[in-house]
């Protein structure tokens, strides 16, 4: 859950990838390759902590930038980053802080599996700072980011040639809970409220990162230097309050036993009460999002990392959902 800027070690991925030795020298083949000049390392690739889809590293050729090595894991594919690298550029003339990707490669055997070269973003993560300023700069951050006029977002996304169906997620959404429905039966009372709860319309929207937490933030002498892991949409902004009550509230202990339940409810009430000093939000309407959220490592478990696929993280997703919506749900977990 947690991006870092500093070399750290890397859990044992789900998938096999080569060792980070074999990475160095198949990648820094590959840049050599790619120039016409001779390259060579400063700092040789060091893994850095970051999100469950990629392995990431930090690394500096002699007279060049640090950058960032993503590797997204075999099952991905490049045009995935290629829309990210369209997004982050058209985001940053906005006034959003999302790294720039210098180079995206479809090829997988080169680092097996497709890959994009990033800015290394100045700073530590929103995680290594006090608890009160790390709620706080979180719930303001957040909310200066949905306060953006999305419609000239919008309209450089569709001048890009970048289709509704792949960021407006209403155009999408209805879509996604049908085929939900179709793929798992159990869930059909669900999705049913669902679709009478959710605003399918698009009125209320914003710019939506999806992952917006403290290891996603990188910071640095009182301001946000960057927004790491982005997985853009534009929709009704109780989508990243959502996905951020889930992140802390359950995520963040199932994913490491360490962090303690009152340190996650502190930065919860924390980003709530920051983000409700600048912009208004709607309770409910968020409850009915983070059941929406729940529902994808439901009905999708192979998709999410092991810890999510836990028979206990299951029960607490199921649980929540029960709880909001008063729904009985017959599955096995």
């Amino acid at each position: 859950m947690v991006n870092s800027s500093e070399p750290r070690p890397m859990p044992a991925p789900e998938t096999e990838f080569r060792s980070d030795q074999r990475i160095a020298a198949d990648f820094l083949s590959y840049l050599q390759s790619d120039s016409a000049g001779h390259l060579v390392y400063e700092i040789e690739p060091a893994p850095l902590v970051g999100g469950c889809d990629a392995r990431l590293y930090r690394y500096k050729l002699v007279g060049q930038e640090p950058r960032v090595l993503r590797i997204l894991r075999p099952a991905r594919e490049a045009e995935e980053l290629l829309r990210h690298q369209c997004v982050h550029q058209i985001l940053k003339r906005h006034g959003l802080n999302a790294p720039l990707i210098h180079r995206v490669c479809a090829d997988q055997s080169v680092l097996g599996g497709v890959f994009a070269v990033m800015d290394l973003l100045p700073g530590e993560t929103l995680f290594k700072q006090a608890p009160d300023v790390h709620a706080t700069v979180l719930g303001e951050s957040m909310a200066a980011m949905h306060a953006i006029d999305v419609g000239p977002v919008v309209d450089e996304l569709r001048r890009a040639g970048v289709p509704d169906k792949n960021f407006l997620l209403h155009t999408f959404l209805q879509s996604v809970l049908d085929l939900g429905e179709k793929s798992n039966p159990w869930a059909s009372e669900l999705i049913a409220w669902l679709c009478d709860h959710l605003p399918l319309a698009g009125h209320d929207l914003s710019v939506i990162h999806g992952d917006y937490h403290g290891g996603n933030l990188m910071f640095e002498k009182g301001s946000v230097t960057g927004v790491l892991d982005w997985s853009f949409v534009i929709a009704d902004p109780a989508v990243d309050l959502a996905n951020m009550m889930n992140d802390y509230l359950l995520f963040a202990r199932q994913a490491a036993k360490d962090i303690s339940s009152d340190f996650c409810e502190q930065i919860v009430k924390g980003a709530v009460q920051a983000y409700q000093s600048i912009r208004s939000l709607d309770y409910e309407r968020i409850k009915v999002f983070r059941v929406l959220h729940l529902l994808g490592p439901l009905c999708n478990a192979a998709a999410y990392p092991e810890f999510m696929r836990k028979p206990e993280s299951q029960r607490d997703y199921l649980t929540f959902i029960e709880q909001t919506t008063g729904l009985k749900l017959s599955i096995t977990v």
